[in-house]
């Protein structure tokens, strides 16, 4: 009888196992809702909480998030740092699901639990919480405290295209425009080219907004050179040759 309920046990686990590499599947293929859908019912099929079950969570709340369910994603977050251990990448996926979602207080509180458990700011996630955290604010129209996070991330070493890019949007939303190139310069001296195209595109606007139209018309053209024709760059271009 052992042998038969060890068999039977093994079996459920193969069944489990092929359930969770049949949802990472799904995940690699796009199908994110499919993913969610496999790992819930996984979910439902346990009794207690193992590393199979923490394993398939994290996977459920990354599908979550590509899916663009943000709020299901921090509750899958907060639901690990219950059920795990309160660790500080939970806290801080949690703050970048809130902020993606709206709720600027939920990723604040997060990610000041992340940093509480990380005190050097070593955990993956920290800077990515912060970034997103400062386009909330950006959101909703505080420039200020967006230019904090920004500035903290940068005195801290975590310069990226991204952050230099987000900070030049602030500066360029107070109409700041020269602090906005002084981004735009710090940002395409980075090795870094996740954010340059944008960078290259807002250059443009700062300098059209300055009326410094002949500049401005030679740096849309160049970004249309390296990133190709692009329609807002043509309505630019369209523009500014008339003026």
């Amino acid at each position: 009888r052992d042998f038969c309920l060890s068999r039977g046990l093994g079996d459920v686990y193969k069944r489990q196992k092929e359930s969770r590499e049949n949802g990472i599947a799904l995940m690699e293929s796009g199908d994110y809702e499919g993913a969610v859908a496999e790992f819930d019912s996984l979910i439902d099929q346990t009794k207690h909480v193992s590393s199979f079950e923490i394993d398939v969570l994290k996977y459920r709340g990354e599908a979550e998030f590509m899916l663009g369910d943000y709020g299901a994603a921090a509750y899958t977050y907060d639901t690990l740092a219950k059920v795990d251990k309160p660790r500080a990448e939970y806290y801080y996926l949690g703050a970048v699901s809130l902020a993606n979602s709206g709720d600027q207080d939920g990723a604040e509180n997060r990610l000041e639990s992340g940093k509480s458990a990380d005190a050097k700011h070593e955990v993956t996630g920290y800077a990515e919480a912060m970034e997103a955290l400062g386009a909330a604010y950006m959101t909703a129209g505080d420039e200020e405290k967006a230019d904090e996070l920004y500035q903290t991330l940068v005195d801290e070493g975590f310069s990226s295209t991204e952050v230099y890019n987000r900070w030049m949007m602030a500066a360029m939303e107070k109409g700041n425009y020269e602090e906005a190139l002084q981004h735009a310069e710090a940002g395409l001296a980075l090795s870094d080219d996740r954010a340059k195209k944008e960078i290259a595109f807002n250059q443009a606007v700062c300098y059209e907004y300055l009326g410094q139209y002949e500049k401005a018309l030679e740096l849309f053209r160049s970004y249309e050179e390296q990133y190709g024709q692009d329609e807002k760059a043509d309505h630019e271009i369209a523009f500014l040759v008339t003026r």
